[in-house]
């Protein structure tokens, strides 16, 4: 098969698009960890749905708010609360 300037061109479009998102998404579950760790430090073991909930987050700077409440959450609840408000405003 032939190669052509145009397919090397998109070929290395894909391959950058691929590795940011592959970098984005390792940045994402390595905040979504951190938050994790952090409620388990301070709370105990967290709910599947608390899980579930957290997971399905992708905006960076909402994860970042969320790690910072996990850090000073007392309680589940308490943190339940913050992480149901940032899902409410990034909708």
């Amino acid at each position: 098969m032939e190669t052509s300037p145009l397919f090397d061109g998109i070929r290395e479009k894909w391959i950058d698009q691929g590795i940011r998102q592959g970098i984005q998404q390792g940045i994402q579950q390595g905040i979504q960890d951190t938050i994790l760790d952090a409620l388990e430090e301070n709370i105990g073991r967290c709910p599947e749905s608390l899980v579930n909930s957290l997971r399905a987050i992708r905006d960076i700077d909402t994860l970042k708010l969320l790690h910072r409440r996990a850090m000073k959450a007392k309680t589940i609840d308490e943190f339940m609360q913050a992480l149901n408000e940032a899902v409410r405003n990034n909708n």
